[in-house]
C-alpha cells in the first residue's frame, strides 16, 4: 500500500471554456469541483491504476464533508485531519484546446497542534498493513515547520517504508539529509531548491546529478515535454514520449510520482539497493507513460489505463552522460 501526505491540500475547481482570452469576460461551460492538491492527485491516479492508497491531509471543517464525501466517491481511501483553518483553493481554466491556466491560493498557516495530529496520522498510516511506500507531494502552507518533510521521512524509514519526494525548495534541501529513495521536483523547483536560479540553462540531467550527490538515493528531473531525467549512483537517463500531447498538463507530475511510487510498491528490482539499469529503464517508460497519459485528462488526479497502455511503447530512453 502507498500513503500519501498532501501538507496543503487545496479545492480543486476546474472551469472550460471555449477560449480564454487576457482581459474578457469568459461563459463557462462546465464546472468541476474536486479534494484536491498534488498528494491527493497521485492518490486519485494510483486507485485507478489498481494500487491501493491511503491519502493524509490537513483539510478545513468548512470542507471537512466535501472532501471526504468527494474522496469516497472515487474510492481513494483517506484519513483526513481537521483544522479550522479554511482549505485553500486551486481554480484551472481549461479551453477547447486542453490548455490550462492556474490560479492558486498559497494557503494560510496551520496550527500547531495541527501539525502534531498530521504526524500522529502519518505514523498510523505508515503502521498499517501492507504499508510499503510513502509520497510527500505539493507546497507547504506558510509558516509550516521548516523540518516538517524530513520529519515525516524520518518516521516513514522507521516504519520500514520507501519514500517518493515531490516538494521543493528549503523543505526538500531539509529532507535529503533524511535520504529519501527518490525525489521529484521540476526543472525550475530543483533549480531553486539547489540555488541555481530558474535553470533555463542548466540540463534537467545535471540538476539530478545535484539532487542525487546530495542524499537522495535517486532523482528525477520532470522537464515538461522534454520529459524526465534520472540520476542514481552511476546511472543517468533521459526518458521522454516521441511525440509530446497536447492537453491539461496539471496532473501529469501527480501521475508521475504515482508511477514511481507504484514500481517501488511492487516489490521488484526498484525497491532493491542497487537495482540495474534495466529496472530503472522500465520504471521512467511508465512514469513517462502515466504522466502523458494524465496530460489527456480534463482534471488533475485522473488517468485513463487504456492510454497508458496506448503510450508506453512510443517512450524513448536513452543514457546520458551527466
Amino acid at each position: 500500500m502507498i500513503v500519501t501526505v498532501t501538507p496543503n491540500p487545496a479545492l480543486d475547481i476546474t472551469y472550460r471554456v471555449a477560449g480564454l482570452v487576457r482581459g474578457e469576460s469568459h461563459r463557462i461551460t462546465e464546472v468541476v469541483e474536486r479534494a484536491g492538491g498534488k498528494g491527493l492527485n497521485t492518490a486519485g491516479v494510483l486507485t485507478t491504476m489498481g494500487h491501493a492508497a491511503l491519502a493524509v491531509a490537513p483539510v478545513g471543517s468548512p470542507a471537512l464533508e466535501a472532501f471526504g464525501a468527494d474522496l469516497s466517491a472515487r474510492g481513494i481511501e483517506h484519513v483526513l485531519v481537521p483544522t479550522r483553518t479554511p482549505t485553500r483553493r486551486s481554480v484551472a481554466v481549461v479551453d477547447d484546446s486542453g490548455a490550462a491556466t492556474l490560479l492558486n491560493e498559497v494557503g494560510s498557516p496551520l496550527p500547531d497542534d495541527v501539525w502534531t495530529d498530521l504526524l500522529t496520522a502519518v505514523r498510523g498510516a505508515a503502521a498499517a498493513p501492507f504499508a510499503r511506500v510513502l509520497t510527500v507531494s505539493g507546497s507547504l502552507p506558510p509558516q509550516a515547520p521548516p523540518d516538517i518533510v524530513r520529519t515525516v521521512v524520518a518516521e516513514a524509514h522507521r516504519a520500514g517504508l520507501a519514500v517518493v519526494l515531490d516538494v521543493s525548495g528549503p523543505q526538500l534541501l531539509s529532507a535529503l539529509e533524511a535520504g529519501p529513495e527518490i525525489v521529484k521536483p521540476n526543472r525550475s523547483e530543483a533549480a531553486a531548491t539547489l540555488g541555481r536560479g530558474e535553470g533555463d540553462d542548466l540540463p534537467a540531467a545535471a540538476l539530478a546529478r545535484a539532487l542525487a550527490s546530495s542524499g537522495a538515493r535517486a532523482a528525477i528531473v520532470s522537464d515538461g515535454a522534454a520529459g524526465l531525467a534520472l540520476a542514481t549512483g552511476p546511472l543517468a537517463l533521459r526518458a521522454w514520449l516521441e511525440r509530446p500531447l497536447q492537453g491539461n498538463a496539471t496532473g501529469a507530475g501527480d501521475a508521475a510520482t504515482a508511477a514511481l511510487a507504484a514500481d517501488l510498491d511492487s516489490g521488484g528490482a526498484l525497491s532493491t539497493t542497487a537495482p540495474d539499469a534495466t529496472a530503472w529503464r522500465e520504471a521512467l517508460a511508465r512514469a513517462v507513460a502515466w504522466s502523458a497519459a494524465a496530460v489527456l485528462q480534463p482534471v488533475a488526479g485522473s488517468i485513463d489505463p487504456t492510454d497508458v497502455d496506448r503510450l508506453l511503447p512510443a517512450v524513448q530512453i536513452q543514457e546520458t552522460t551527466a
